[in-house]
């Protein structure tokens, strides 16, 4: 044990490391008193065939429907939820940006559930989130209401978390870091000393401004501590990214990977990305763009390659489940330790219907295999990030328009 201990403290090199059987620990939560905690989003912005989704009854004996079916097996890992929508988020497909920020049209939008999360809990890996994309993804924000800009190519992020900089490029990023405290605090003074003059709409940008200064300061402290720290080993060769944007299942299947990874070697502890694709998908049997179908009109030829379309997600969605049910972390596995939000911002994508949305559940501490069913309209989509945010250990009582925490969804 003393043996295991002093290699721990003494190699900086095993932050970041994936479960080391030999040493009978999980290494780089070794000094953490809780268990490491994780959050996946996951939006599908063209919504879900509701007849293909929606479970018959409700409670713990719902009758799996045939998208369900695919990852039945992880029904005691599930918790499926109908009849929430966000409260004042409607215009069809512009709700997109709001699915996970539940803030009003009427109102500039906000943080976003994932950027709030990784605020909180950010400081313990070396990147506080990843925003990524199969397809698009436009609903990670800021607290200023600033978009976070999605990745879409997984050999980017590969490099990023796994892929060491030379000397050379190492020694940039820390000129880089004194340079950026340098312009801050330059930037800072020179904006405070205008305040004065400003009208108040202006003194509102500037203080947005101020909040992106706060931001970025704080983002160069931890790459300065994270500079010199080597990146993890992955016994994974780096992604290949699809040749062409049609390649829907080929991006899925790389951003499940990425996430994964990225979990499983602690790099981050906050994942989101959305499953999107405007124009036609190399789907085998489907012949029309994506996003037509999902305006099919009830027609059953249309209905049936949506479909197709759609069960991909599911299939994808099982193999990462899988691996992370397989992948051991201390006395539990990464899939007790992820929590995965699966959401449309549209619960009748055919009719820009933004009531009633779909919404699952996946992992974490929860007493899944349920079905809650709430009459639509009745319940805020929030209090499920109420829910989430308290499983984390976070006192939160409100988010967004929520009215308090999601009843019926308890902790394990």
């Amino acid at each position: 044990m003393n043996t295991r201990r002093n290699f721990i403290k003494s190699s900086t090199a095993l932050l970041g490391l994936p479960w080391l059987e030999s040493l009978g620990g999980f290494a780089h939560a070794a000094g953490s008193v809780a268990e490491p905690r994780r959050l996946l989003l996951i939006s599908v912005p063209l919504g879900l065939y509701r007849e293909a989704w929606l479970p018959k009854g409700s409670g713990v004996g719902y009758e799996s429907s045939e998208y369900l079916s695919i990852i039945e097996e992880f029904r005691d890992y599930t918790t499926i939820i109908s009849g929430l929508d966000h409260p004042g988020v409607g215009a069809g497909h512009a709700s997109e940006s709001r699915i996970f920020t539940g803030v009003p049209n009427n109102t500039r939008n906000a943080l976003s559930l994932d950027q709030y999360l990784a605020s909180k809990i950010g400081q313990q890996t070396r990147f506080d989130a990843l925003t990524l994309a199969a397809g698009r993804s436009i609903f990670s924000w800021t607290a200023s209401g600033t978009m976070v800009p999605a990745e879409s190519k997984m050999s980017n992020v590969y490099a990023r978390l796994f892929l060491d900089e030379s000397e050379a490029a190492v020694q940039r990023v820390v000129q880089d870091i004194s340079n950026g405290k340098s312009i801050m605090g330059l930037s800072q003074l020179q904006a405070k000393s205008l305040k004065p003059q400003l009208s108040p709409a202006d003194q509102d940008k500037l203080e947005e401004y101020f909040e992106t200064v706060r931001e970025t300061e704080r983002r160069l402290v931890k790459s300065e501590g994270w500079v010199h720290t080597p990146k993890p080993k992955v016994n994974a060769i780096a992604r290949k990214d699809p040749a062409g944007g049609a390649e829907i299942i080929t991006e899925l299947r790389n951003v499940c990977d990425m996430a994964h990874l990225a979990f499983q070697t602690d790099s981050t502890r906050v994942v989101s990305f959305g499953y999107y694709r405007q124009t036609k998908v190399n789907v085998p049997g489907v012949t029309n763009g994506y996003h037509p179908l999902s305006h099919h009109g009830q027609d059953p030829n249309n209905i049936a390659q949506l479909k197709l379309i759609e069960k991909e997600l599911f299939k994808e969605l099982k193999v990462l489940l899988t691996k992370l049910k397989n992948t051991k972390e201390g006395d539990a596995t990464l899939l007790d330790r992820t929590t995965i939000i699966v959401a449309s911002n549209l619960g009748n994508a055919s009719s820009h219907s933004t009531k009633d949305l779909p919404v699952m559940l996946i992992g974490g501490r929860y007493n899944h295999g349920q079905h809650l069913a709430f009459e639509p309209s009745s319940v805020p989509l929030s209090n499920l990030y109420v829910s989430v945010l308290n499983q984390f250990g976070l006192a939160d009582k409100k988010f967004a328009t929520s009215t308090g925490h999601l009843k019926g969804l308890e902790l394990a």
